[in-house]
């Protein structure tokens, strides 16, 4: 697939995200945040890795503050002794930025 495509699969995850997350479709928006931040993964794009980032942790503030009741809020999994859902997404992402930046690159960064 060629760069063009992947970028433009990004822009329509990010869309899909905002729809759903709006919905309060929360595991759905979480899933397709996933396919922009693998997007960003395979075009070794750190701004918008950073981006998925940053919209994962104000996703994941505003499930903490708005519905702490949902089964995948940071509340509610550490009450598990799990981790909010969205917060996966931002620490997959770190781990992707931190990698990228230490030049200790596999996949498809290689």
């Amino acid at each position: 697939m060629n760069e063009h495509r992947i970028r433009e699969i990004y822009q329509r995850s990010l869309e899909m995200n905002r729809d759903t997350f709006a919905d309060s479709e929360y595991d759905i928006a979480y899933c397709v945040l996933l396919v922009a931040l693998q997007c960003a993964q395979r075009l070794k794009d750190v701004e918008y890795l950073t981006d998925v980032k940053r919209l994962a942790e104000k996703e994941s503030r505003f499930i903490d503050d708005h519905h702490p009741e949902y089964a995948y809020s940071s509340k509610a999994a550490t009450a598990r002794g799990s981790e909010g859902l969205f917060q996966t997404a931002v620490r997959k992402a770190r781990a992707i930025i931190l990698t990228n930046k230490n030049g200790n690159t596999r996949g498809h960064y290689a």
